[in-house]
């Protein structure tokens, strides 16, 4: 009896598994019929059905769509369009011949101007989700966007294949491993464009070793060019899986191509690296750092440094960072998370003083030398965890009158926003790429500071990314 118990039961766990595979496979085939009700944070329209959020790209709020169910979850769905019944006034053609296959961007097929008008939209819906204070009364100003929202990138960084004729570049589908072969990417600069055709043409030439993946094999990994049109200068760094000689040489000649100032390489030879340059970099032509501009600033750029990917949108962005402040030329400044000091050195001949702080050695090196290259002697820059060396100037006798927060995507740690309540800043200024966390962080702070406004910019037109300026004040 049981020895047959068990066989009953495997039977049932059997056939149960096939009806719910045939339910499945039957639910996965059907076609909905949805009314995108809003836009999504990775820019796909979001339709409902029997109260469950199916997330469709290529859709735009208020368009009727059918809808092929590819991925059915217990609280929401993934859909791809496979008719439009009621298309959106706002739907435009899409610029770029790769637009749906490359996972660079999202929003091409949105006219620009309602672009802005959705990233708006994503901020309050964030504050709406996760803000539980009062905002009525609170300001939120429509996005600040670009005149020509194309061919803004000064970096890119991308995986070389060889297709058979050519050494070719890529950028990967969204959610894939699957390369896509680009011969020019729309939002890049055009200096960066022009270079990266003239090294891909050089490098077929050359015969070079380029990887390949599938089979582990090969050398040449990834190209990653950072150029300025301010100053003509480009900095290219190849990624290797090792220190072939004969490809090296090769290399160091690309500094004879028109606008190259610096060659480098680096070796990455793990196959589970998210980081592309992950180790050090040699510099084997030309300088080890090319020169750009952000409004009045001159900067030297070194393959590690950060630096933002829009020059003239951070420009926009550090004239709000400095409209919120409001300097009458007596402020004590705190630039916390400050990477290369750009934020800091920005503002710092209209105010008293200017702090900085940062974990990354290389930022803060670069931030001294960019100091002293512009004449800014009211600026001082520390390589420290941020709450060590705020407790430091607490005994120091420094308190701040602002602070600038822009942490990374995930926000501020618990333990800072803790240290915000406490203290006497009457000020701060909080620069954020991911509105989730944003109003996450703001809503901690709520109790002792209060929103005067927020303001949106549109760093990365085209795609879903939104920034945001938010000055808080202490109540």
């Amino acid at each position: 009896m049981a020895i047959n118990l068990i066989r009953v039961k495997s039977l049932i766990k059997l056939y149960t598994n096939i009806i719910e595979k045939y339910i499945k496979e039957y639910t996965m085939e059907n076609t909905l019929l949805l009314t995108i009700k809003r836009m999504g944070i990775n820019g796909e329209g979001i339709g409902y059905y029997k109260r469950k959020a199916i997330f469709v790209p290529m859709a735009i709020t208020g368009e009727i769509v059918e809808v092929k169910i590819t991925e059915d979850l217990e609280k929401y769905a993934y859909g791809e369009v496979t008719k439009y019944k009621k298309m959106s006034e706002h739907r435009v053609k899409p610029r770029c011949e790769y637009y749906g296959r490359c996972g660079g961007c999202q929003m091409q097929h949105i006219d620009y101007n309602y672009q802005l008008e959705i990233k708006r939209d994503l901020v309050k819906e964030a504050f709406d989700k996760y803000f539980e204070g009062k905002f009525g009364n609170v300001e939120f100003r429509n996005t600040i966007g670009m005149v020509n929202p194309w061919e803004y990138r000064n970096k890119t960084q991308l995986p070389t294949r060889h297709d058979g004729d050519k050494v070719v570049v890529g950028i990967y589908e969204k959610d894939s491993n699957r390369l896509v072969y680009i011969d020019k990417c729309l939002i890049e600069n055009k200096l960066i464009s022009s270079t990266m055709n003239n090294i891909l043409d050089y490098l077929t030439k050359a015969s070079i070793n380029v990887y390949n993946p599938r089979f582990r094999q090969g050398n040449l990994k990834y190209i990653v060019l950072r150029g300025f049109e301010d100053t003509n200068e480009v900095q290219a760094t190849f990624v290797l899986n090792e220190a072939e000689h004969r490809l090296i040489n090769i290399l160091k000649d690309v500094i004879k191509i028109d606008n190259v100032e610096s060659v480098n390489y680096t070796i990455n030879n793990d196959p589970k690296s998210i980081e592309i340059i992950s180790g050090k970099v040699i510099n084997i032509a030309g300088s080890e750092q090319i020169e750009g501009k952000l409004g009045h600033l001159n900067f030297k750029i070194s393959p590690q440094s950060f630096f933002q990917l829009n020059s003239e949108q951070t420009t926009k962005l550090y004239d709000e960072i400095v409209k919120a402040i409001n300097p009458q030329g007596t402020e004590k400044v705190l630039d916390l998370f400050c990477g290369i000091g750009s934020i800091g050195l920005y503002l710092s001949k209209s105010v008293k003083e200017v702090r900085g702080i940062d974990i990354n050695k290389e930022n803060i090196l670069n931030a001294k030398i960019f100091a002293k290259d512009n004449n800014i002697d009211n600026s001082i820059f520390y390589c420290d965890k941020i709450l060590t060396k705020l407790h430091e100037f607490e005994k120091e006798g420094f308190t701040p009158d602002v602070v600038i927060v822009d942490p990374p995507r995930k926000g501020l740690e618990l333990q800072l926003i803790n240290y915000f309540q406490k203290s006497n800043i009457k000020k701060i200024i909080y620069v954020s790429c991911n509105p989730s966390t944003l109003a996450k962080n703001i809503n901690h702070l709520s109790n002792y500071y209060k929103i005067n406004y927020i303001q949106p910019l549109d760093m990365f037109p085209q795609t879903s990314n939104v920034e945001c300026v938010v000055c808080l004040e202490r109540r």
